[in-house]
């Protein structure tokens, strides 16, 4: 975020010199008539710099505010527990961002007549197979669950 928000800066800059710099031009060169364009170069500088920063601030929001990441991560870690030999299914599931890392907080429901050390070899594996998937991914909470019977 902040190597972005500081690139659009950069940009920022270069945008408001070239407006100012053509706003007290024609201010300068059209004489008393134009002058005028001047307040309206930094008019259209504050234009600028208030959609860079509407731009910037939603991402900052969601970071701070610690929401649920977007995109397709949420469903390929379902996925991948899933596929984990001896998950009959994913009950629950959250995927939290923090700084550059991914949380993941699963409730895995299995079979309800194995032992508690069967359960944790299941824990496990789909710990392993999550983290596997994406070096982003810092750590896994699996809660292991007997499966509802239907």
């Amino acid at each position: 975020m902040a190597i972005e928000a500081d690139a659009w800066r950069h940009r920022a800059d270069a945008v408001s010199s070239i407006a100012a710099f053509i706003g007290i031009s024609i201010a300068l060169i059209g004489g008393e008539k134009w002058r005028s364009a001047d307040n309206w170069a930094a008019i259209f500088v504050c234009f600028v710099i208030g959609s860079i920063g509407v731009r910037l601030l939603r991402p900052a929001l969601y970071e701070i505010l610690d929401t649920a990441p977007r995109g397709d991560i949420v469903e390929r870690v379902r996925e991948l527990a899933a596929s984990v030999s001896g998950v009959v299914r994913i009950d629950k599931s959250f995927v939290r961002k923090m700084g550059l890392s991914f949380y993941v907080d699963l409730h895995v429901e299995v079979d309800g007549d194995i032992s508690v050390r069967e359960g944790h070899h299941i824990a496990h594996a789909v710990k392993r197979a999550i983290q596997k998937s994406d070096p982003r991914i810092a750590d896994v909470l699996v809660h292991i669950e007997p499966a509802k019977e239907n």
